[in-house]
């Protein structure tokens, strides 16, 4: 028993002899890409010199990109830090050689406290 085979014709109207594009994916854009208007500020944390620099000055109203490099594995109140006032509930661990970002846009000119999850404090940011 034979079956009969019938051609079938393309979809679509390109010629066999042209290549067909194909799409090349494109990774999304991270979230946490500071714009040109963010308040960069870089700092270290580990034993045994703690925050460095112990005291940062950002301007009320601007976005804050907070990057903090972590010098040693932490221990005890090295071991987390957090910024109480301004990003409540947010506490960070740190791994040594990495980088923990905390962005934030500050309102109210003041000072505030850098702390361990302890409520220690390490630095102090100046809202100006």
């Amino acid at each position: 028993m034979f079956h009969s085979i019938t051609k079938i014709q393309p979809v679509n109207s390109v010629p066999n002899n042209t290549p067909t594009p194909i799409p090349i994916p494109v990774s999304p854009t991270p979230t946490s890409t500071p714009t040109s208007k963010a308040q960069i500020i870089k700092a270290t944390y580990g034993p045994p010199f703690g925050f460095v620099p112990a005291e940062l000055n950002v301007k009320a109203g601007i976005p804050v990109r907070l990057e903090v490099y972590a010098a040693e594995n932490g221990r005890g109140c090295m071991g987390s830090i957090m910024l109480p006032e301004l990003l409540p509930g947010n506490i960070q661990g740190f791994t040594k050689g990495q980088t923990n970002i905390f962005e934030f846009t500050p309102t109210t000119p003041g000072t505030y406290s850098i702390t361990c999850a302890m409520g220690i404090p390490h630095g102090t940011i100046i809202v100006k």
